[in-house]
C-alpha cells in the first residue's frame, strides 16, 4: 500500500473499516489458487482435475512463471456458484 502517505488524508479514508471491508474482499477475490488448494477444496484427485478442465467442466488455469497453473478465487467461486 505504497502509494499513499500514513498520515494522508487518502490512507486515512482508506482504513475506515467499510473500506478495509472492501478492500479485504477485493484482495481475497483476486488471491491466487494453486491446484493442491482446488484439489484440497472439491475432495478429487490432480488427474481428475485435469479431465474437468479438459472436458470444460472446471475453468481452465492461468499460466504463470515456470509453467505452473493458477486461477483465481474469483472465477473458481463464480464455477462453484453455478
Amino acid at each position: 500500500m505504497g502509494c499513499f502517505p500514513p498520515n494522508s488524508r487518502r490512507w486515512k479514508v482508506l482504513m475506515q473499516t467499510s473500506n478495509t471491508d472492501h478492500l479485504a474482499h477485493f484482495i481475497d477475490e483476486y488471491r491466487v489458487v494453486r491446484k493442491p488448494e482446488i484439489q484440497r477444496l472439491l475432495g478429487i484427485s490432480r488427474s481428475t482435475l485435469g479431465r474437468r478442465i479438459k472436458a470444460g467442466k472446471f475453468p481452465k488455469p492461468a499460466s504463470i512463471d515456470n509453467g505452473r497453473s493458477c486461477w483465481l478465487f474469483k472465477d473458481v467461486r463464480e464455477w462453484l456458484l453455478k
